[in-house]
């Protein structure tokens, strides 16, 4: 069995004979050093301390690392039965939800448009603290079944500029990639989402995934395709890292028992 100070003399040996190779390790770890750290800091600024929501310093996005057998949509993407897994039996959330982004064909009156859309969790407003400038927001009862809630509810934007305010507006049916769905709701003045890049204008209970993406890439329940992206607020108190140290024996027991592939999972 060789020492330390020999691994170390083997290991300089070996790296002298492959200059080229030395060269791209250390820039490769120097690169990927630097982007986990760039990651951090846009998600630490723009999801957590710029969010219009109630106290956002709270919320963690979270990603797993390592082995994946399946498809993969999205970045920090989970499968959704790994979330409900988590949210259900996790001891460091004082609630989660789930988000997927995704083009909406929305038809009423006549004429189609092509919208940003979102499916969310069934506790998606009630767990970020966003409520409703009219009618109401979605809450844990719109998410129990499968198909089961054909309900949107609008940015207010949206209702600004194509319904100019009108309560009317709420109660309507309209067509969402051609099913019908009925709007419950504005959310409120200001709220534009969890993620900078899109401004979604209509969200639709991810319980309806199959009738908003029909055709083979259903997939809600299948544990080895990762579409989600699933936020946790942090209980009183709990750190990041006592949450993600508090979450890992979970995590591999799901692993275990699901056949998702293996790894980590990080807190941003």
């Amino acid at each position: 069995m060789g020492t330390l100070p020999q691994d170390i003399r083997y290991a300089l040996r070996t790296l002298t004979k492959s200059p080229v190779f030395c060269l791209v390790a250390v820039a490769s770890l120097a690169l990927g050093i630097g982007a986990n750290g760039a990651i951090f800091s846009f998600t630490n600024q723009l999801l957590l301390k710029m969010l219009p929501v109630k106290d956002p310093q709270e919320l963690v996005l979270l990603t797993s690392r390592g082995s994946h057998y399946g498809s993969n949509t999205g970045s920090n993407a989970m499968s959704y039965p790994m979330y409900t897994d988590i949210r259900d039996r996790n001891q460091v959330f004082s609630g989660m939800f789930c988000r997927y982004s995704l083009p909406l064909s929305f038809s009423t009156a006549g004429s189609t448009e092509l919208i940003s859309g979102e499916l969310v969790s069934g506790n998606y407003f009630p767990v970020l603290g966003v409520g409703a400038a009219a009618g109401r927001v979605f809450s844990t009862s719109d998410d129990l079944y499968q198909g089961g809630h054909p309900l949107a509810v609008r940015s207010y934007e949206f209702w600004q500029s194509h319904f100019g305010g009108e309560p009317s507006a709420i109660g309507r049916k309209i067509m969402l990639n051609g099913d019908p769905v009925t709007v419950v709701g504005v959310s409120q003045k200001g709220f534009f989402g969890t993620d900078p890049s899109v401004s979604p204008q209509s969200r639709v209970p991810v319980s309806m995934k199959r009738e908003m993406t029909p055709g083979p890439w259903y997939s809600l329940n299948d544990r080895r395709s990762r579409f989600a992206q699933a936020f946790g607020r942090l209980r009183p108190g709990m750190t990041q890292q006592q949450a993600k140290a508090g979450l890992q024996p979970l995590f591999h027991s799901i692993l275990g028992n699901g056949g998702e592939g293996e790894g980590v999972l990080a807190c941003q």
